[in-house]
């Protein structure tokens, strides 16, 4: 394992324990306005506000850990949609081939020639702003990548002595992709996952700091950079902890997969 990859590991373990860990390690609640501290107060160690409070008295480091948690769990929820589908879709359409994999494969050019945020934007004003539905939708519309990535190695696998044995001995299509073609899959879907986990973060930010996203009372990195931002003249600290936490989030993630690829890559 290189450096990178494990500076990388170690920065995602320690992002991931703290914002699990976060309720026992601040006393405040994320939603919870101390009257008894100064609104918007700097960071001090004197009241336990670590990271300062916001505008509206809200304690900072609760509600960075917090809003970790929901974007954590939103970036890994979507990634997760998007290898369901990138996966199945790209598989059929690499050990099918012929017409049914060229027109496959022009119905993800045509989506790549979509605005990938304003489908997403899309997709929440039509159907709500449910935090279900946004990992959902950017899943649903973040597999392009996954699907080509696995049509390649599908047609690369269809070819290889095992599975021409196993169809020879009388093996089923199905059955072939099941039992040969995506086990041997599984370290490009990693690599290819652990690439596409921080894009999901990212968008799900951003969607957040358009007010597409995650909802009050609820918060992720993305609300909490959006009323920083808002209120950054008065408390900084309220947008840099957040900020902070998303970029050291994605640094390690990019990382890890950069790492793996590279160990991919020398076989």
């Amino acid at each position: 394992m290189s450096a990178p990859m494990r500076l990388g590991l170690a920065l995602l373990l320690a992002i991931v324990l703290a914002v699990t860990a976060g309720p026992w390690l601040s006393p405040h609640a994320p939603d919870a306005i101390d009257f008894s501290a100064e609104w918007g107060g700097p960071p001090t160690l004197a009241d336990g506000h670590w990271f300062g409070t916001d505008s509206l008295g809200r304690d900072v480091l609760a509600r960075t850990l917090a809003g970790g948690r929901l974007s954590l769990l939103l970036g890994f929820a979507a990634t997760l949609v998007s290898v369901v589908i990138g996966v199945a879709y790209g598989a059929i359409a690499g050990y099918v081939g012929g017409r049914v994999d060229q027109w496959m494969m022009r119905l993800v050019d045509v989506l790549y020639a979509l605005p990938f945020m304003f489908v997403v934007i899309v997709l929440m004003v039509v159907f709500g702003r449910h935090p279900l539905l946004l990992f959902v939708a950017v899943g649903a519309v973040n597999w392009l990548d996954m699907a080509r990535i696995v049509r390649g190695q599908t047609l690369a696998l269809r070819e290889r002595g095992f599975v021409l044995a196993a169809r020879l001995a009388g093996a089923g299509p199905w059955a072939i992709v099941r039992r040969h073609v995506l086990p041997n899959l599984l370290s490009p879907v990693v690599v290819c996952a652990t690439l596409t986990v921080p894009q999901a973060i990212l968008a799900e930010s951003f969607l957040s700091f358009l007010g597409l996203g995650v909802q009050e009372p609820a918060a992720s990195w993305g609300v909490l950079i959006s009323d920083g931002a808002r209120d950054m003249e008065l408390t900084p600290w309220a947008l840099a902890f957040p900020a902070l936490f998303l970029v050291l989030t994605l640094l390690a993630l990019q990382l890890l997969g950069e790492g793996l690829r590279a160990a991919q890559a020398r076989g």
